[in-house]
């Protein structure tokens, strides 16, 4: 007789992870046999079927061994494991976080932001000048948290915010603290599955400078190229005598040759001091600098570096000084090696949980569930913004009244200089501000369809189709579909 969906499900996992009627993590299972019976009487309920938790319906024993834990951290890849004093693993995982997606959502609200806040200041000029009230400040005013004054035409500009915000203690940047989130959060979601009670993480601190020449030691850290100087744009102003090597004027702005938006890095060799005509030809891509510039090439470790001092002190605060261990880097691989492991980032959990827990683990390992973390809201209300649009008997001919930043093609600015006999008979279309609908199904959802589990990635044509992970070419009926659990950040696959 062919299996049930149930039967197939309990053949194809390893462990069972039980909780108590009180939602309390009990000690994982292979009974199961005895599972389908529990589940067949009632006596107990599916939590989830990755991984495959079930919930006890009545009160019985909670008694439970000690677990131990282990995480290997990183900014994409986070290891995580437990085994049991005998060295056996019932767990192990491997997470891919959106940490690098943080750094782009933040550029893409500021420009957001910055175009409603243009988009203001231009209305309220408008209203000024209709109703006579314009004002003048020939020498600029002087604004709180500026060092020098600012021009303003028409209107009084607002206080600049950062006046009158301060950070707190031991603040962050927001792609540190979404790291060391991550990591808290998975922690909490195997802890929340099984009993453990004592957790170990690897904290490595990486030096850059000695990855760099391996033969730097010591003052040498003190002793750096930029010894002597404030910052970068001192260092520039230095190497270039303060002029522009385009055209000689004094430097006015520090560009960098590839953009930070593109992953250029903030070293001088991505540096380039210019005037701001310069500048501006170089963005419409009249100009060419002979430097090559870099990119970023330890971003992930230094934000390891912030991140794992504050993930050690929550698990010290959570479990306790006596249940928080920690590892180096080089204990790891040797005592991987040692067993004849492969390189990975489970396996390296693994490791680090048998090193803080004093055991040697055997080499019968579960198979290794999945995890990708999605973002779990969007409070953005701006989809996208298209742009201002020039037709010449139906085709686009150019965009916006002047280039913005690395536009392909002529703005109007442009079109008018080629051919002023034709600006008459283009017609235009406004820019358009397209904005998201707040009950919309975010990424991550669980679903299923035929009576099989999947994970949405995607929305097509309005929401009427779905795309799941690991099936990016496969379109999923959205009527047939039913959303069993909405996103939950941290998602197994």
């Amino acid at each position: 007789m062919p299996k049930t969906k149930l039967e197939q499900e309990l053949s194809e996992t390893d462990y069972i992870y039980v909780l108590s009627a009180d939602g309390d993590p009990l000690m994982p299972t292979r009974r199961r046999g005895h599972v389908k019976r529990l589940l067949n009487k009632g006596k107990a309920r599916i939590v989830s079927h990755v991984p495959f938790v079930i919930q006890l319906k009545y009160d019985g024993s909670k008694n439970t061994q000690p677990l131990f834990g282990g995480i290997d951290p990183g900014r994409t890849n986070i290891g995580a494991a437990v085994v049991t004093p005998e060295g056996k693993c019932v767990y192990r995982s491997h997470t891919a976080s959106r940490n690098r997606d943080v750094p782009k959502n933040m550029e893409a609200r500021k420009s957001h932001r910055q175009a409603s806040r243009r988009g203001e200041r231009l209305r309220r000029k408008r209203r000024a000048k209709a109703n006579g009230t314009t004002t003048e400040f020939p020498d600029g005013r002087m604004l709180p948290g500026y060092k020098k004054p600012v021009m303003v035409k028409d209107i009084v500009n607002t206080t600049a915010k950062f006046s009158y915000r301060k950070r707190p203690e031991k603040w962050l940047t927001p792609t540190a603290n979404q790291l060391v989130q991550t990591h808290e959060n998975l922690i909490c979601r195997i802890s929340a599955i099984l009993p453990v009670t004592d957790w170990t993480i690897e904290a490595n601190k990486f030096a850059f400078m000695q990855m760099d020449n391996g033969k730097c030691y010591g003052t040498d850290f003190q002793n750096g190229r930029m010894k002597g100087y404030k910052n970068s744009h001192e260092y520039v102003y230095i190497r270039q005598n303060g002029v522009c090597p385009m055209c000689g004027a004094p430097i006015e702005h520090y560009h960098h040759i590839i953009p930070r938006s593109r992953g250029g890095s903030d070293l001088p060799e991505n540096i380039l001091g210019v005037c701001m005509k310069c500048h501006a030809r170089i963005h419409k891509g009249e100009l060419r600098s002979d430097m090559k510039g870099v990119m970023k090439k330890y971003g992930s470790l230094s934000v390891l570096n912030q991140a794992i001092p504050y993930i050690w002190q929550w698990m010290t605060e959570t479990y306790g000084e006596d249940h928080a261990h920690f590892c180096t880097g080089v204990e790891t691989q040797t005592l991987r090696d040692d067993l004849g492991l492969p390189k990975d980032h489970d396996i390296d959990a693994l490791c680090i949980a048998c090193i803080g827990s004093g055991i040697t683990p055997v080499r019968r390992l579960p198979r290794t569930f999945e995890i990708v973390q999605f973002c779990r809201h969007s409070r953005a209300n701006i989809n996208n913004q298209r742009e201002r649009t020039y037709r010449l008997d139906g085709r686009i001919v150019c965009r916006n009244r002047h280039k913005r930043f690395e536009q392909k093609g002529d703005s109007l600015e442009e079109f008018r200089q080629k051919y002023p006999d034709q600006v008459s008979r283009l017609t235009v279309t406004k820019s358009t501000r397209y904005y998201n609908d707040a009950d919309r199904l975010m990424p991550g959802a669980v679903f299923l369809f035929d009576g099989e589990r999947y994970v949405l990635q995607s929305q097509l044509t309005g929401g009427r189709y779905y795309r799941a992970v690991g099936c990016e070419k496969r379109n999923f009926p959205a009527a047939k579909c039913t959303i069993i659990r909405e996103n939950a950040g941290l998602v197994y696959v």
